[in-house]
């Protein structure tokens, strides 16, 4: 067999290509959330340069607008935060400490990536200080860019491979008084207003729905596949999903419009992404979502995720409707 320290291939003395074996012995991530096939460091620049070919085959498009394929946006984000990933391993020669993903800033979606695309992510690592990676990065397609994106992930090392959960059953919590009463909406009305199907709808109840704002409900069980693929031995929820989340939430509160009916909402962008505390198997996920602008095409919103009283994240994200059979 093959050892993976060896299965790197250098075109140059400042060059290094990473292969997807490779890539599985440095990056934590697995099937059916590895974002990237191969990746290309150029060690003069401190920038990586990763390749992910974009098929049909790909589990998350049975979910994400059946019909009208169409790769998520928060995957070319983890796609991006992955890339990022390798370069920490070679740029900063750090080993045993793990990467969590802290904050997404001034990301712009301007193309959709669709199968048979080979999409291209290019990522610089602008600074480390205090343990935090910042980066600046694009991806494209075809040399058109599909995506931009400022991040930053922590580094923290020695980090156990079991934490125990503090508190068994924490309540859902909205405007600081617990939540008694009933959903309002249950999934099966919510798949009535968006599209998004498994494994991909990441929203199962809605609790209250008002003039410009909605609070649905997720349930995070390790039975779930993104959990299989994402930091295996520290099984946390994605914060790239948990940006998703209020995205679905948010699109069962303006696709429920009259107005809006036969439409999807697209990502236009994501800003002010904070990831404050990990989410974990047994959680529920309260996701708090106000509409801030409202216009005919284009709107904007702030997201906010508890569990329990905690604020655990939150970001801004703007979209646009479009009509179901146009993907741009």
């Amino acid at each position: 067999m093959t050892d993976p320290d060896r299965a790197v291939t250098k075109t140059a003395e400042t060059e290094v290509i990473m292969d997807y074996y490779r890539l599985q012995s440095i990056l934590p991530h697995r099937s059916p959330l590895l974002m990237l096939d191969r990746v290309r460091l150029i060690i003069a620049e401190k920038r990586a340069i990763g390749l992910k070919n974009v098929t049909i085959n790909e589990p998350h498009f049975m979910g994400h607008f059946p019909g009208n394929p169409v790769l998520p946006g928060v995957l070319i984000l983890e796609a991006m935060v992955q890339t990022g990933g390798a370069a920490i391993r070679q740029f900063l020669d750090v080993q045993n400490e793990v990467a969590f993903l802290r904050t997404l800033d001034n990301i712009k979606f301007r193309k959709p990536v669709l199968p048979g695309d080979r999409l291209i992510t290019d990522v610089t690592l602008e600074r480390f200080r205090n343990g935090l990676v910042k980066f600046n990065a694009t991806a494209t397609v075809r040399d058109q860019q599909v995506c931009q994106a400022k991040f930053t992930v922590g580094l923290s090392a020695n980090v156990p491979e079991h934490i125990p959960d503090t508190e068994f059953a924490p309540p859902l919590i909205m405007d600081n008084i617990p939540i008694q009463t009933a959903p309002i909406t249950d999934i099966n009305g919510i798949m009535n207003i968006i599209p998004h199907r498994y494994p991909f709808i990441l929203v199962d109840s809605i609790y209250y729905e008002g003039k410009n704002r909605i609070v649905a409900l997720k349930n995070v069980t390790g039975n779930e596949s993104f959990f299989s693929g994402h930091f295996p031995k520290h099984p946390i929820m994605p914060g790239t999903l948990l940006v998703e989340a209020i995205a679905q939430a948010g699109a069962v509160f303006i696709l429920g419009k009259p107005e809006n009916k036969g439409k999807l909402a697209y990502f236009m962008a994501v800003d002010m992404a904070r990831f404050r505390q990990p989410v974990r198997p047994g959680d529920q996920l309260l996701i708090d979502v106000r509409q801030t602008v409202a216009r005919p095409r284009v709107g904007k919103a702030h997201g906010r995720i508890f569990v329990g009283p905690r604020l655990v994240a939150e970001a801004r994200i703007s979209f646009v409707l479009l009509d179901r059979s146009s993907p741009a």
